[in-house]
């Protein structure tokens, strides 16, 4: 039975993972007065892609070829490990924080190499300004992860949903969690760090690397940002809202309900992003510092009064 949830898990998220993105492309165009795209035109875009054929520089190397499989397997080992749809189905150590950060920051480190890779300027450009972000955001996420990891009293990523799918909330988890949404748009490219939808030099990031992609490659790793999207705020809305959550003991027909949890928080999460995304401006890669240390001082502040309060109770 456990086996069987795991699967269900990562299957749900493969499957509503471009949905998803296809939520926050249409909410954005709705606050923009403007009616927008299906949000099932990401599905037909990652068929159309899977369908073209590739063009590959001649001065590129096996990394290039290698990076989209590597990327897309690191989000398939989110799927897995990530409780995004349950909890109790992961063991302790595969679903160590600090394992699931290790293969989050492996498919960035990939991914900056595949980058570099082709020699292309826009390429290098993208690389350099991904890795710099990265270097800033990892503190905030770390201390993130050990707020969450103090309040329920273990490292296991799939033990802290389930302390919190029982226990009551405390406004100490409210402020770290905010750290961590300021991670979760810094992880996956989002506003105000870069914008997904640009292609102009003075902007773009995780577009410039990808831009030397083309055909299946490209949708793996398209395919792959929404995957990783979408279990990052399945884990932001499953620790803030809990209800719904399955485990091993629960019975094969409340799969039903709990996958309708499962989207509705999903669609709330994706339309909080959009509200976001249509009310604040991309800043400026030169003041990045600025949001990351505010995301490190929030992720300490939530942290620091989470021990505390522990401490004092």
């Amino acid at each position: 039975m456990t086996i069987f949830f795991a699967i269900i898990q990562t299957f749900a998220v493969l499957i509503i993972a471009p949905s998803v993105v296809g939520l926050v492309r249409k909410g954005k165009a709705r606050f923009q007065n403007r009616r927008g795209a299906s949000i099932f035109l990401p599905y037909w875009a990652l068929l159309s892609l899977f369908r073209k054929e590739m063009t590959i520089t001649k001065h590129s190397s096996w990394v290039f070829r290698f990076v989209p499989f590597v990327v897309f397997g690191t989000a398939l080992s989110l799927a897995v490990l990530v409780p995004s749809l349950a909890y109790g189905v992961i063991p302790g150590q595969l679903g160590n924080i600090f394992f699931v950060a290790a293969i989050v920051a492996l498919g960035s480190v990939f991914l900056v190499l595949g980058g570099m890779d082709t020699a292309s300027t826009f390429g290098n450009m993208g690389s350099s300004r991904e890795i710099t972000i990265a270097s800033l955001v990892e503190p905030a996420f770390f201390l993130t992860f050990a707020g969450l990891a103090a309040a329920a009293g273990t490292y296991s990523l799939d033990g802290i949903v389930g302390h919190f799918a029982v226990a009551s909330f405390s406004p100490a988890i409210l402020v770290t969690l905010i750290g961590f949404l300021f991670v979760i748009l810094a992880e996956n490219a989002r506003y105000p760090v870069d914008n997904p939808a640009t292609h102009l030099e003075l902007t773009m990031v995780h577009e410039a690397m990808v831009l030397e992609y083309s055909g299946p490659y490209l949708a793996l790793l398209e395919y792959a940002s929404m995957v990783k999207l979408t279990v990052m705020l399945a884990l932001l809305a499953n620790l803030l809202w809990p209800i719904g959550l399955l485990h091993p003991g629960i019975s094969v027909p409340g799969v039903i309900g709990s996958m309708m949890y499962f989207v509705l928080k999903l669609a709330l999460a994706a339309f909080f992003l959009a509200f976001i995304e249509s009310t604040i401006v991309k800043m400026r890669f030169y003041r990045m510092q600025e949001y990351m240390s505010l995301a490190f001082l929030i992720a300490f502040a939530g942290c620091v009064l989470i021990v505390v309060l522990k401490t004092t109770l």
